[in-house]
């Protein structure tokens, strides 16, 4: 039975990727990334209706990948070093270093449901440098938060282009399935 609602957000993970030869990709051990707010994704793409004889006869769809965005109440100086190619200085100092490219990475997360938890991993993710920002205290006093752009693309896998892996309680790998090196599909016929 699927969930009728969700809610949540937490045990957010990241794990850095590296394309390797034959373009084949592996993924790091994954980290954890706390104080994740809110998310939101969006497919990026669209449709188009193809007109003959005065009507509709087919349409198109294209999917490029997903946009994701992420707020946190702060982004954890491991991933600033891990993603955005910041530096530690002889003082201790985070230092961004903006000539860096920024880095692949999987995002992982889990989110509630009604009936169930699931658990995703999107593959091959970039992530747009983050801004800072922070108000005076005044009566009350109000946290800030930081979002995250992402833009998580498919990963091939055999002659699939896959998006993301969705795991649910019953599947035999939910338990590690955001704390395991992330694993691509690898897809059969008929599955």
């Amino acid at each position: 039975m699927s969930n009728i609602v969700t809610f949540g957000l937490t045990n957010v993970h990241y794990s850095m990727a590296t394309v390797g030869e034959g373009n084949a990709w592996t993924f790091s051990q994954p980290k954890r990334l706390i104080g994740a707010q809110e998310i939101t994704t969006e497919a990026i793409g669209g449709s188009t209706q193809v007109y003959a004889d005065d009507k509709v006869i087919a349409t198109l769809i294209g999917n490029a990948g997903t946009t994701v965005t992420l707020k946190f109440s702060e982004i954890d100086d491991a991933f600033k070093k891990d993603v955005f190619g910041f530096k530690t200085d002889a003082h201790g100092n985070l230092v961004e270093v903006i000539n860096n490219e920024t880095k692949t990475f999987a995002l992982g997360y889990e989110i509630q449901g009604d009936i169930h938890a699931r658990r995703i991993w999107y593959f091959l993710c970039t992530a747009t440098p983050i801004a800072d920002g922070s108000k005076t205290k005044a009566d009350s006093i109000e946290a800030n938060a930081i979002t995250l752009n992402i833009t998580a693309r498919p990963i091939e896998s055999g002659n699939d282009l896959i998006m993301r892996t969705i795991s649910y309680p019953v599947n035999d790998n939910y338990q590690s399935f955001l704390t395991s090196t992330p694993v691509i599909p690898n897809l059969t016929v008929g599955t």
